[in-house]
Parts: structure tokens; sequence; C-alpha cells
């Protein structure tokens, strides 16, 4: 085939996608969280997502949900969000 080629990951319908959450902390764990787009959305309109909530958490969880429900809105497809902590934390949202 040609260079011409669509992967298959970029003709799937949108609700075959899925919402990845990766998690690197400065303490060398690393969480991989793949979810199925429907699921997140119920997730989301049920108010029980609550990864991002702690006590001393830097993430405004309220906003970041509203930043994944535009992204839903919006079909948007890839790295929804990057954040960095300055202990060294990395949190990923990915859609595909």
């Amino acid at each position: 085939m040609g260079d011409d080629t669509v992967p298959k990951e970029d003709y799937r319908s949108y609700d075959e996608r899925y919402l990845r959450i990766r998690i690197k902390s400065h303490m060398g764990d690393k969480i991989h969280i793949k979810l199925p787009m429907d699921f997140v959305k119920k997730m989301i309109k049920n108010n029980t997502i609550d990864f991002f909530n702690g006590e001393d958490d830097i993430i405004d969880s309220d906003k970041l949900l509203n930043l994944l429900i535009q992204a839903f809105e919006y079909n948007l497809v890839g790295e929804i969000a990057y954040m960095e902590r300055n202990n060294g934390d990395i949190i990923r949202l990915i859609i595909d």
C-alpha cells in the first residue's frame, strides 16, 4: 500500500475510542488507565470521577473534568492535558 493509507485507529467511530490516563510518579510508580469513552461520559455525568481530588492537589478537578467534557463534545483526539507537578509527577490525559 502507498503512503496515503489511514491507520485503523484514525477511522474508528468516536464511541469506540478510549480515554487513557497515564501517571508517572516521582517515586517511579507508573499507572496506566484505559477507559471506554461511553463509560467515562457516564462517570462524569454521575460525578464519580475523583482521580484528581486530594487535600494537597493543586489541580482544579472541576475545571479538568470540564476540559474533558469539551474535548468529548468537539470529538478531539490525542493528548488533551499534560500536567507536571513540581515534585516530578506527570499526568497525561489522552483520547485515542
